[in-house]
């Protein structure tokens, strides 16, 4: 019998399986594979340093935004937090800015659904 996962657990679960369905979706992306390899790595050593950066770089200047599904907020911050820095959150970020555009209205659904629960799950880890 297994124990259950935990919250972090479940969070870093979904944010690689968020990273994967990205990288299906975009394989032309190889900054998606990389960041899923960096994510199950870190996920190993040090599963909170995944928590911490989303929380950094995503929920804290983004939380209103995804909540709100606030698709030009988030595409504005994309494009100047990719101009000045990189880590792999980034990677998922960068796709607001390059294939938003012309993406269905259903990958553009699950990647709200995505981040709206990931944003839930950061929260009560934080708890």
């Amino acid at each position: 019998m297994s124990l259950p996962k935990s919250t972090l657990g479940l969070f870093n679960d979904k944010l690689i399986a968020f990273f994967q369905d990205l990288y299906d979706s975009y394989p032309e992306e190889r900054d998606i594979k990389a960041a899923i390899e960096a994510l199950q790595g870190a996920k190993k050593i040090n599963p909170r340093l995944i928590l911490d950066m989303f929380i950094e770089h995503v929920r804290k200047p983004l939380r209103e935004d995804i909540l709100s599904e606030n698709d030009t907020n988030v595409i504005d911050y994309a494009k100047k937090i990719i101009s000045t820095s990189y880590n792999e959150m980034l990677s998922a970020l960068m796709i607001f800015d390059k294939h938003w555009p012309d993406m269905s209205d259903a990958n553009r659904k699950a990647i709200w659904n995505y981040l709206k629960v990931l944003v839930i799950l950061s929260e009560k880890v934080r708890a």
